[in-house]
């Protein structure tokens, strides 16, 4: 069975993975970190929505090292320490990115511990979905983003979590990213394995 789903917008394709995985019951512990200061952001409210409503048991994840360690919030608003974070992404079924900045997500995960106990989890056997800059971090690098995302993190370190071998190009064709995704096909296609889909298709393996 598939553990790796990676998507450009859940909202559209979270019905055919339910088909998939079966989120009724299932742990989903949900870092939104990429969205912590975009204006943009219904997406992940949507995806919460979406989720709940097929009966997954959240658990919201921080992972940002803004304060002295990630926060964990649970549906009580109750913060916990890193160690419960890391305690958390083991003992849930599902690990769910959402979208947003990629290059504030990625040195976020790598100043964390999150970045190998998420590595970790998958190879374990874990399901990992990753929405657009979630499912651009899965790649082994993520050079390429930078024709989408504004690189406000100033990383140089561009090495993604390497779950997959291959980059994918959320919102191919789909505005507000219509010119950024054929540019990144045209400047990066020679470079590296990219795999573009539209806010429609997600990716499964």
């Amino acid at each position: 069975m598939a553990n790796i789903f990676l998507c450009s917008y859940f909202a559209e394709v979270a019905s055919k993975i339910n088909e998939m995985i079966d989120f009724q019951g299932k742990h989903v512990a949900f870092i939104d970190t990429a969205a912590k200061f975009e204006e943009v952001n219904f997406y992940v409210d949507e995806a919460v929505e979406i989720l709940e409503k097929f009966g997954a048991r959240l658990r919201h994840l921080d992972v940002s090292c803004v304060q002295s360690s990630a926060v964990l919030v649970s549906s009580q608003d109750k913060p916990f320490c890193d160690d419960k974070i890391l305690a958390t992404i083991n003992e849930c079924d599902i690990i769910y990115v959402s979208g947003g900045n990629t290059f504030y997500l990625l040195n976020e995960l790598r100043k964390s511990r999150v970045w190998q106990a998420i590595k970790n989890a998958v190879k374990a056997g874990k399901i990992y979905i990753g929405e657009s800059a979630g499912a651009i971090v899965a790649a082994p690098d993520t050079k390429y983003a930078t024709l989408m995302d504004e690189n406000g993190a100033k990383t140089s370190d561009f090495a993604g979590l390497n779950l997959v071998d291959f980059c994918v190009v959320p919102h191919f064709g789909c505005e507000p990213f219509t010119q950024a995704t054929h540019e990144i096909m045209e400047k990066f296609g020679n470079l590296y394995d990219l795999r573009p889909i539209n806010n429609a298709e997600f990716i499964a393996l």
